[in-house]
């Protein structure tokens, strides 16, 4: 060791810090490291509530459809009186002028092959929605089409196809119509 080197050791090994200052600087470590920890935690407790805000909207969303679906598939079931009878829809529009929106068939041949018997008033996701019946002209099998406009409860409701209470019913959105397609499939013995 060189000569100033020892001699800075042996300076350095004769002073002593006196206990009140090194608990200061102990402290103000401690309070150092705290400070940069704040940050970390509000970020983490944002991040928590976040995560359980997405889980709890997506919850209800899920809630909303389910609930669609079901609304659907009873509506299907029901032995309701048609409000009117109409063999196009331009013709069933004008008997349902209650309807604050224009009926439009969404998109696809099905609709082509099927006779429209009629339709009624009805709800889904709570909001007032026309209810078409249809039935297949070779087997007789009965379709319900259900649509209302995307707004309010039914903006949120998402594409889906189950089977409830035997009914299988498709749910989806096209040119801001939600459509739901309700049909219970013949059961066939062998």
């Amino acid at each position: 060791m060189d000569p100033i080197d020892r001699k800075l050791a042996e300076f350095y090994q004769q002073r002593t810090l006196n206990s009140a200052r090194l608990e200061s600087i102990l402290a103000e470590s401690r309070r150092q490291r705290q400070r940069h920890k704040l940050p970390m935690y509000a970020a983490a407790a944002a991040l928590a509530m976040m995560l359980v805000t997405v889980l709890h909207q997506h919850a209800l969303s899920n809630q909303q459809v389910d609930y669609a679906l079901r609304e659907a598939a009873l509506n299907h079931l029901n032995k309701l009186k048609l409000d009117a009878t109409a063999s196009s829809v331009s013709a069933l529009q004008s008997e349902l002028p209650e309807l604050p929106f224009d009926m439009v068939l969404p998109e696809g041949q099905l609709y082509e092959e099927l006779a429209l018997i009629g339709g009624r008033y009805c709800t889904i996701g709570g909001n007032l929605a026309a209810h078409l019946k249809f039935s297949h002209p070779q087997s007789g099998e009965l379709f319900s089409l259900f649509m209302t406009p995307k707004a309010g409860t039914t903006k949120s409701l998402h594409s889906e196809a189950e089977q409830v209470e035997g009914v299988e019913v498709r749910l989806w959105q096209e040119n801001n119509v939600v459509y739901a397609m309700a049909r219970r499939p013949e059961i066939h013995h062998e």
